[in-house]
């Protein structure tokens, strides 16, 4: 190694903390600040109405038979939607805020049961697995400023992420101890909510638990994985045979058959698969993570350790496949479309949990094994270090397309560059003060209120308007919630709402 290499070398391993918490930063920059633009969607604002028309156990029951079975993202529905308490239409900057906080927290908890992780590697660790969620999700309009998108399918996640945090502290703890029966209790719970949230994840769950119970009595291991996977398939069958999921599918009037599900479900799994696992940012990060992986891999006496070492990294990568496959079929076997923007950006993010998982799992078993290959060694080897931090920059201000839908594609899906023009160049202000700029008009009053359509649209943030509704219902309820006699959609002059 030449003597300029090593000073780079020595001077990014002496100030690596720094740089790395820097880099985070500047990547959450951006989302952040376009969440002091953001606004209540149309779907958070008319759910808000509905509940407060019907109250709490009469939404449960309408929604149960006419909209959709996922009990626990209808609970969540009628209680945290920040509208049903209060006015915060003009104040909602906080709301994205709390989801991209709380995505943060539930990493970092999950990051806290790898061993020999120091306090600030946790959080580091949680940090790079969020921003690269933030920079490369393909739908962060639908899946994290849309309240209703977030709290259905990133709080899915949430519960997942806990109930492995939950297993994991079960397993750890003593047979017959106290804090062994109250994580027991704290999983049960946990396996009963997420078989009630959406179906891309519950289905994967379910099938999951199925196969660990199955093996868990094949093995005599016990039967906690077959009590979890009782529960899974009670809160599943409650959710799925929901009538509500039956008169969705009738609207919607595209369902495929089992076999062409199956056939599209592969198909996009592959896709998507080649295009995630092919960007060339995270590839880079792995390869810088992988050093503190193999270091972890070589604390054999640790739980998750001697767990890992037990499991074939290509079994664990197929297995985790298949499971993607399986989130993709509920959406083509009931509306015959794939996965909306929303759904695929939460299956990133597991994807992502995923992908470390593998990486982990292969350095465990090479340890174990006692051989580590030769790409294992080279790739660990900290003369590598300037070669990946140089490609990592120059991947990254390349802005990788990886994305996940045919129209999108060429526009270039670095969402964090795409969010420093949306705040810095002025189109999310746009967007904010268009919106303020209606609240005033609706508010001041009046026989009719007319609203134009949005002219500023930034795409990391619009997901629907009500203009140009179909529906006078629609309209209706918009004004109900402000309190407005009438309002109308003026491209059409459409009747909107009368009390």
């Amino acid at each position: 190694m030449s003597s300029s290499t090593s000073r780079i070398v020595c001077l990014f391993q002496r100030h690596q903390n720094l740089l790395i918490t820097i880099s985070l930063v500047l990547v959450a920059l951006p989302f952040v600040g376009l969440s002091f633009y953001n606004h209540p969607s149309l779907d958070d604002i008319l759910d808000a109405v509905k509940v407060k028309e019907v109250g709490f156990w009469q939404a449960q029951k309408y929604f149960y038979n006419a909209h959709t079975g996922r009990y626990t993202t209808t609970v969540l529905l009628a209680s945290i939607n920040p509208l049903l308490y209060s006015r915060l239409e003009a104040r909602w900057w906080w709301v994205a805020l709390v989801f991209i906080t709380g995505t943060l927290l539930v990493l970092r908890l999950c990051a806290t049961r790898v061993p020999g992780i120091s306090a600030g590697g946790v959080w580091r660790l949680a940090g790079v697995v969020l921003g690269l969620w933030l920079a490369y999700a393909p739908g962060q309009a639908e899946g994290l400023y849309w309240f209703t998108g977030a709290y259905t399918y990133v709080m899915t996640a949430w519960l997942l992420l806990l109930w492995m945090v939950a297993l994991s502290r079960y397993a750890a703890a003593r047979p017959g101890s106290t804090s062994r029966r109250s994580w027991l209790v704290g999983l049960a719970g946990l396996t009963l909510a997420v078989a009630g949230t959406t179906e891309p994840v519950a289905l994967p769950f379910l099938l999951a638990l199925l196969v660990g119970a199955g093996l868990s009595l094949w093995y005599r291991q016990g039967r906690v994985l077959v009590l979890l996977a009782v529960l899974a398939a009670v809160g599943s069958a409650v959710s799925f045979t929901a009538p509500g999921n039956f008169v969705r599918m009738t609207d919607m009037g595209n369902s495929f058959g089992i076999v062409k599900t199956l056939v599209y479900s592969v198909a996009t799994t592959g896709y998507l698969l080649l295009t995630w696992a092919s960007n060339p940012v995270l590839l880079v990060v792995s390869a810088l993570l992988l050093p503190a992986m193999n270091r972890i891999a070589r604390q054999r006496g640790q739980l998750l350790v001697v767990t890992l070492a037990r499991v074939p990294a290509g079994v664990l990568a197929a297995s985790l496949a298949v499971l993607m496959a399986a989130a993709s079929s509920p959406a083509f076997y009931a509306s015959g479309t794939g996965l909306p923007l929303r759904a695929r950006t939460t299956l990133y993010l597991l994807f992502l949990v995923g992908w470390f998982g593998v990486l982990l799992t292969w350095c465990c078993r090479q340890v174990d094994l006692g051989q580590p290959s030769a790409v294992l060694r080279g790739l660990i080897t900290s003369r590598m270090t300037p070669l990946w931090v140089g490609l990592l920059v120059i991947f990254f201000v390349a802005d990788y397309n990886v994305q996940t839908r045919a129209t999108m594609l060429g526009q270039g899906s670095n969402n964090v560059v795409r969010a420093y023009r949306q705040w810095l160049g002025g189109e999310a202000a746009r967007y904010d003060a268009e919106l303020r700029a209606r609240y005033q008009r609706i508010h001041a009053g009046g026989p009719v209120v007319e609203i134009r359509p949005l002219l500023n649209r930034p795409d990391l943030l619009y997901n629907s308007d009500f203009t140009n509704a179909t529906s006078p219902g629609t309209l209706q309820n918009y004004a109900r919630y402000f309190g407005a006699k009438q309002i109308i959609d003026a491209p059409t002059t459409k009747a909107g709402a009368k009390n």
